[in-house]
């Protein structure tokens, strides 16, 4: 009875053991297949002899993958189509699901934001840093604020400002994940000009009222008290108010250049000559004011070279060089030197003016080509300049196609050095 017992234990723990054994496989397989999202034959002999519940939970699993695979192409092809559509677009596409996942990310986005390059899959915070932005996310997924809004990236002196648009694709409910699409459309250039405005009206402002305050003041005084007063006190008045006049006129006389020189409709009389020459006959013209000012003028000049045949504007460069040598005399000390210099280096022709004054602190370098902007203040307005002379030689050497800057030059002052192209490298105007 025992022997009998014993061997129906045992045949019972074998059964027992190759159905688990079965189980086992069929549940690693069910896992597999929904890891690949791949379906699997519920008739193959590892489901052989396996139970009619296993059968059709096989059969249940096939029709989801097969689902599954079925919404994932048609996800693909909408980003694709959606690709295909934004692809020749200049703004910056982004798209996320929920869960701010990146759907889509096109290449003038990623032109913008680097980090955002192989970015697909990922969570929009890993590669877009912008507080500002991801709040925005936040309240558009709300259905809250506004569906466009203007916002910056990034800090100064890189900073991009962007106008964001916001929609949703797809509703709660279809597909059960709702997409949102963002387009970015670059207004950098806008608010850079802006604020260029702003800073002109500014300073034009400021700098034609100071003037008219002197000369409406002082006119008022002589009108009131001409009677009694002075000669030498009206003699002083109606000088002040000579000076500050011609100041206004210049003033006025450099904006309209600098207006002349931002149209549109600017024509230039270029013509082909020999710039080295035609500066050296300009050197010659001017040395007689310059000496008459008590002060030395020097020449440096590669005479050792073919002619240096550029087309250019005479009366435009006349007026760059005319601002160089009047800045160069208001800030070389008495019985200083000015030195005007031209060389050819590789394909075009640099010239320079030089003064013997105290330079330019290395901050202020790149912008005293701004318009208005002035190192030292209080200096400049005595020494009667507009701040806008080195504005305007910037100007007219970007016509030029060409390039201007400062240095300091080391136990003498400021050299203002600009290089055009040689004549084998035709000048193209250029629109500032």
């Amino acid at each position: 009875m025992l022997y009998v017992f014993l061997v129906v234990f045992g045949l019972s723990a074998i059964v027992f053991a190759v159905k688990y054994y079965r189980q086992k496989i069929a549940i690693r397989l069910l896992t597999e297949s929904l890891a690949s999202r791949t379906s699997i034959l519920a008739h193959s002999k590892d489901f052989k002899g396996t139970h009619e519940n296993w059968i059709q939970l096989v059969e249940e699993l096939n029709n989801l993958i097969e689902k599954i695979n079925a919404l994932d192409k048609q996800s693909t092809g909408h980003l694709q189509q959606i690709d295909a559509t934004l692809g020749s677009l200049h703004e910056g596409v982004l798209m996320i699901d929920r869960d701010n996942y990146i759907l889509l990310a096109n290449s003038v986005l990623q032109t913008f934001f680097p980090n955002l390059a192989d970015s697909v899959g990922k969570r929009l915070e890993s590669g877009l840093h912008s507080s500002e932005f991801l709040e925005f996310v936040a309240r558009v997924k709300k259905g809250e604020g506004a569906p466009r809004c203007e916002m910056a990236f990034n800090d100064d002196p890189q900073k991009i400002w962007m106008e964001v648009s916001a929609a949703t694709l797809l509703e709660e409910g279809e597909l059960n994940s709702p997409w949102y699409l963002f387009v970015l459309h670059d207004i950098t250039q806008l608010k850079r000009l802006e604020l260029v405005r702003k800073q002109f009206v500014a300073n034009a402002s400021h700098e034609l009222k100071t003037p008219v305050s002197i000369i409406k003041g002082y006119s008022e005084t002589l009108m009131s008290d001409h009677a009694s007063m002075q000669d030498s006190d009206r003699d002083r008045f109606i000088s002040t108010i000579h000076r500050n006049a011609e100041r206004l006129a210049l003033l006025i006389e450099d904006l309209l250049s600098l207006s002349r020189l931002e149209s549109d409709s600017l024509s230039l009389d270029f013509g082909q000559s020999d710039l080295m020459a035609w500066i050296l006959e300009f050197s010659s013209e001017c040395r007689a004011r310059i000496e008459a000012d008590g002060r030395e003028l020097r020449l440096a000049f590669e005479t050792d070279q073919a002619p240096a045949l550029v087309q250019f504007d005479a009366l435009k460069l006349r007026q760059v060089f005319e601002n160089l040598v009047e800045n160069a005399k208001k800030y070389s000390p008495a019985n200083g030197a000015i030195e005007i210099g031209a060389r050819v280096i590789d394909g075009e022709l640099e010239a320079w003016v030089l003064d013997m004054g105290t330079g330019v602190p290395e901050r202020d370098l790149a912008r005293i080509f701004e318009r208005f902007y002035r190192v030292d203040q209080g200096r400049s307005r005595e020494t009667g300049g507009t701040g806008l002379g080195l504005s305007i030689v910037k100007h007219i050497i970007d016509l030029h196609n060409g390039r201007v800057w400062a240095e300091n030059v080391e136990e003498a002052g400021l050299k203002v050095v600009f290089r055009v192209p040689r004549a084998h490298e035709p000048a193209r105007r250029q629109v500032v």
